[in-house]
C-alpha cells in the first residue's frame, strides 16, 4: 500500500499565512513533481485555529518518502518554505495506506480483463475502464483505446473459448497488480499472466505493464507457476515487506552481490514455484552459484517498481540471465520479515525496432 505522510508545524513569528500559502505552492509546483514516487496532487494543506499547519501526501514507499525529506533542505525551491517555518513544531508521521474491500482500482482492472478480454468486450471495456489517457507497455500493443481494441478483436476472434481466472491481485495506492491463469480453445495454450496498472484520480486504468509466459506442469517442488498461498495478511508489515524485497534485488541479485540471499529468505521455509526450480534456500543457493559459474549470471540490473499488500509484495524489474535481458515480475510472500514463498514471470525483451509503443517498462 501506499505511505501517507503527514506533517505539523506552525510559522515563526511575523510569517504570513499568505505567505507562506505561496511558498508552499512552489514546493508542490517546483520541487515534488520531480521526486520519484511522489503521487501527484494528493498534497492536501490544512489551518487549524491555534496555527497549525498540517500538510499531507502520498508516496508510493516509504523509501520514496525518506528519499525525498534527505534532498528537502538542499533544493532552490524550498528555501523560501523553510525560511517561514517554526522548525522546532515541524512533527512528521507515516501510516499505511488501506485500501477498502470494494476499491474501485481494482475493480476496474478486472473488469477490463475480464469483460474485455474473457467475455469478449474489448472496445466496450477499454472505452469503460481507462482514463484520459491508456500507455501501454505490452511491446506488441499501440497506446490508446484503439491500440487495445486493434491487438485483442483479433486476439477474441481467433480464440473463441477463453478461459481465464484471476488467481492473486493486491493494490498499492494507485498501482493494482493481477496474476491470471488463462487456457484458451480448451487448452490449446496456456498461459500464466502478470499485468500492472497505473490508475488516475478517478481510478480508472492509465497505464499497463506486463509478462506473459507458458503455463506448465509441475516443478522439482511439486509446484506450478500459479497455486499456492493467496490470503493477504499482515497489512501493518507493509512497508517492511517492500524494503525486504527490494534489498534482496538489489544486494543479493545484483551483479555483484553485496549481502547474502540468508539476509532476506528463510533458511526454513522457501517455496518456490519457478518452473525449474525445487523448494529450499540451499537449493537456491546452489544453482545461483553453479550459473554464476558457468557465466550464466542472472542478476536484476535494475528494479522499475516495487507494490505491496501487506504479506505479499510485487516487483517489476530488468532482469538479465545469460547476457539476456528479460522483462520480470516476482512475487513473494513473506512472514515475520523473510521471504517463504516466491512467483516469478518473465518475457525476454525482444529488438526496440519490433515494438509499437515505448517498451517493456
Amino acid at each position: 500500500m501506499a505511505t501517507i505522510e503527514t506533517i505539523t508545524l506552525q510559522l515563526i513569528e511575523g510569517a504570513s499565512a499568505d505567505a507562506f500559502a505561496a511558498a508552499n505552492s512552489q514546493v508542490e509546483a517546483e520541487y515534488l513533481t520531480a521526486q520519484p514516487g511522489y503521487n501527484p496532487g494528493t498534497r492536501r494543506t490544512t489551518l487549524d485555529a491555534d496555527g497549525t499547519w498540517t500538510i499531507s501526501l502520498r508516496w508510493d514507499s516509504s523509501r520514496h518518502a525518506d528519499q525525498s525529506m534527505a534532498a528537502f533542505g538542499g533544493a532552490d525551491a524550498n528555501q523560501q518554505f523553510l525560511s517561514l517555518i517554526d522548525e522546532s513544531t515541524m512533527t512528521i508521521g507515516r501510516q499505511v495506506e488501506v485500501p477498502s474491500a470494494n476499491d474501485p482500482r481494482l475493480d476496474n482492472a478486472r473488469r477490463l480483463y475480464l469483460e474485455g478480454i474473457r467475455d469478449g468486450d474489448a472496445r466496450a471495456a477499454v472505452e469503460k475502464y481507462t482514463g484520459d489517457r491508456y500507455t501501454q507497455h505490452s511491446t506488441g500493443v499501440r497506446d490508446g483505446v484503439e491500440g487495445f481494441v486493434e491487438f485483442f478483436e483479433p486476439f477474441i476472434e481467433h480464440n473463441p473459448v477463453r478461459d481465464i481466472e484471476i488467481v492473486r491481485s493486491l493494490v498499492d495506492g494507485r498501482f493494482v497488480f493481477v496474476q491470471a491463469a488463462q487456457s484458451l480453445n480448451n487448452g490449446e495454450a496456456r498461459w500464466v499472466t502478470t499485468d500492472l496498472f497505473d490508475t488516475d484520480g478517478n481510478a480508472k486504468i492509465i497505464e499497463h505493464w506486463d509478462v506473459i509466459h507458458e503455463l506448465g506442469g509441475t516443478n522439482p517442488g511439486g509446484h506450478n507457476q500459479v497455486d499456492g498461498e493467496t490470503e493477504i495478511t499482515d497489512l501493518h508489515r507493509t512497508e517492511t515487506n517492500k524494503e525486504v524485497v527490494y534489498r534482496l534485488l538489489t544486494e543479493a541479485f545484483c551483479e555483484t552481490p553485496t549481502a547474502p540471499m540468508s539476509d532476506f529468505i528463510s533458511s526454513e521455509t522457501y517455496i518456490n514455484h519457478n518452473p525449474d526450480a525445487p523448494d529450499g534456500l540451499d537449493a537456491l543457493v546452489e544453482m545461483d552459484r553453479m550459473s554464476r559459474e558457468r557465466g550464466e549470471t542472472l542478476y536484476y540490473r535494475e528494479v522499475h517498481r516495487i507494490i505491496g499488500q501487506g504479506n505479499f509484495v510485487v516487483s517489476l524489474a530488468h532482469q538479465v540471465w545469460n547476457s539476456i535481458d528479460y522483462a520480470a515480475f516476482d512475487i513473494f510472500r513473506l512472514e515475520d520479515g523473510l521471504i517463504v514463498e516466491h512467483w516469478d514471470n518473465v518475457e525476454a525483451i525482444t529488438p526496440q525496432a519490433e515494438w509499437v509503443n515505448s517498451g517493456k517498462f
